[in-house]
């Protein structure tokens, strides 16, 4: 659910970015809504980050206990030629 969460999270950041940045310079959007805009981007950086930690975390445990494989369950958010092999 975490490296989901986290692959949703990074492309709607990116996309945010790449949408709102053009349109804050072009436009030229109010302090507030900058501000908010900015806080925003740094919140969701900033859980992006805690995701990441909580991946490593659970991966840094499980190759602690000899499991240097993925979970036979896990499904990552990646094409089918990027997945690497799962336990099994």
């Amino acid at each position: 659910m975490v490296m989901w969460l986290d692959a949703f999270l990074s492309a709607g950041l990116a996309v945010l970015g790449a949408l709102a940045s053009p349109i804050v310079a072009a436009v030229g959007l109010p302090r507030g809504v900058v501000f908010g805009l900015g806080m925003a981007a740094i919140g969701l950086a900033l859980l992006l980050a805690s995701l990441g930690a909580i991946t490593a975390g659970l991966l840094i445990v499980r190759m602690r206990a000899g499991q240097y494989r993925m979970p036979p369950r896990l499904r990552l958010p990646l094409p089918a030629g990027m997945r690497p092999p799962t336990a099994g």
